[in-house]
């Protein structure tokens, strides 16, 4: 056994990631951690506050903090969907046929205040420095990095139909947004007029 050797293949493994720490899988049997869908309330944070708010993202006084100075922005009422995308597919290298790059999760989000959010949906496709963030029923999902964003509002041929505006926010990046819980910070997710 060659250990200068196997020091060069230790050091070569954690350049590229093979020697990430794994986390632990745990199982609940009474499915007491269960989440329901439907992207519920949405936003985003400035990238100059995003590690700010990442120092405690469960505090209300961080999230009060940053919507007051806005540098988060809330939508408190959505509906939507999430897609977390499949990572892109690199060059393998040694026995490994692939590796493994970044991924394009999308959010697709309805907001049904039209006409009073004309200004800030026109121009928030220029915007570059916003990182977003979604609701589910009890968690809060933050992504590291800033997205694109692409706000839209179709009319469609029916009488009925509700005119909402249609953003689509694509994140670009090797992480799935880090999860935390809402519980001391629900009262943020609120439409107060």
């Amino acid at each position: 056994m060659d250990i200068k050797n196997d020091q060069r293949q230790l050091s070569y493994s954690s350049i590229y990631g093979c020697s990430l720490d794994l986390g632990t899988h745990y199982c609940d049997p009474c499915l007491d951690d269960r989440e329901f869908g439907r992207v519920r309330s949405g936003g985003y944070i400035k990238s100059s506050y995003l590690a700010t708010l990442l120092t405690d993202p469960t505090s209300l006084s961080a999230w009060t903090t940053g919507i007051a100075s806005g540098d988060i922005i809330m939508i408190p009422e959505t509906g939507g969907t999430y897609d977390a995308g499949t990572p892109v597919s690199l060059k393998g290298y040694g026995d490994r046929k692939v590796t493994y790059g970044t991924r394009d999760m999308t959010i697709v989000m309805s907001d049904p205040n039209y006409l009073s959010n004309y200004a800030f949906y026109n121009t928030i496709s220029r915007q570059t420095d916003l990182v977003p963030f979604f609701r589910t029923s009890s968690l809060v999902h933050i992504f590291d990095t800033v997205a694109t964003i692409l706000a839209k509002d179709p009319v469609a041929d029916d009488i009925a139909s509700e005119v909402v505006w249609e953003v689509t926010i694509v994140v670009t990046s090797v992480n799935m947004p880090a999860k935390f819980p809402i519980a001391t910070i629900a009262s943020i997710f609120v439409c107060n007029p």
